[in-house]
């Protein structure tokens, strides 16, 4: 199908598709069984008290915001990781922050936490219910005076949603954030 779906997306800037994918996978329309597997339960990991459906997942950056995780475990992700979630709502960096590197068939994102913040991600996984395992990844906003605080607030507002959270110390877009490497 991407075979198919790839002269249209790549005529598209690349965040606009990446924008498109979202807002499709939000009508949830296929059908659960269209991915399964013969056999899939010998996929079954268990890690940290959870069981995996299988051990291939989707990490943080595409969902940001929390809006189509559902529809992304229905596609056949053991699991999925939405965020950086942010206690505050952001914008993220200046346009353009994507860019495709066609020859190497990959992308550069330099988006910057863009997100919707704590308080309406927190709604929004409340009242769509998970389906299978999600991860959360938190970080602080880039203007944040205390990113210690930040974090605990995203610990705070998650543990009991999450079936794991990850905190994120490694972003070049958030000033200071690799001084938790030394701590």
């Amino acid at each position: 199908m991407f075979s198919i779906l790839k002269p249209l997306l790549f005529n598209l800037d690349p965040e606009a598709a990446h924008d498109l994918a979202i807002k499709s996978l939000k009508f949830n329309i296929l059908p659960g069984k269209l991915f399964e597997v013969e056999d899939e339960k010998m996929l079954n990991i268990k890690v940290i008290g959870n069981t995996f459906s299988n051990p291939i997942g989707l990490a943080a950056g595409f969902d940001k915001s929390a809006e189509v995780y559902n529809s992304l475990l229905k596609l056949g992700f053991g699991f999925v990781e939405v965020g950086t979630v942010t206690p505050l709502k952001q914008l993220g960096n200046p346009k353009p922050r994507v860019f495709r590197l066609e020859e190497d068939s990959a992308l550069i994102n330099r988006l910057g936490f863009n997100n919707d913040g704590i308080d309406i991600i927190k709604k929004r996984i409340k009242s769509l219910k998970k389906t299978g395992i999600l991860g959360i990844n938190i970080g602080p906003n880039k203007t944040t005076k205390d990113q210690k605080n930040d974090f605990s607030l995203g610990l705070k507002n998650f543990f009991d949603l999450a079936n794991y959270i990850t905190i994120i110390i490694s972003s070049p877009n958030t000033k200071g954030l690799r001084y938790f490497h030394n701590q």
